[in-house]
């Protein structure tokens, strides 16, 4: 197995630690994202060369793209979403695997 597909797996690994909605809100489209697909999608960003410097993840749930994003070497990482619920949960998953990411409460539209 080559590195980047090493790598891509162990990130798959720990991000398989990361907690999902407790009750999502169908209304603000909160699905989880499976570990298999963020690693993919994370992994084609890093090789790209787009997780260097400052990453911000809209939408970030429970925080499953803007962790990875993190572990696999982003300077800095913000999380928005508007529901202070799964907040909670990216905050303690962000804890539970070691990685610094800031997670906001705010509507996307009001960004700057």
């Amino acid at each position: 197995m080559n590195e980047a597909l090493m790598k891509q797996r162990k990130l798959e690994m720990r991000l398989q630690k990361v907690e999902g909605f407790e009750k999502p809100d169908i209304s603000l489209e909160q699905y989880p994202t499976p570990a298999t697909l963020a690693a993919e999608i994370l992994h084609f960003a890093y090789m790209q060369g787009d997780l260097e410097g400052t990453v911000i993840d809209l939408g970030c749930g429970t925080g499953m793209l803007a962790i990875g994003a993190k572990l696999l070497g982003a300077k800095e990482v913000i999380g928005y979403d508007i529901d202070p619920r799964p907040l909670m949960i990216a905050r303690r998953n962000a804890e539970k695997l070691g990685v610094e990411v800031e997670f906001v409460c705010s509507p996307i539209d009001s960004i700057q």
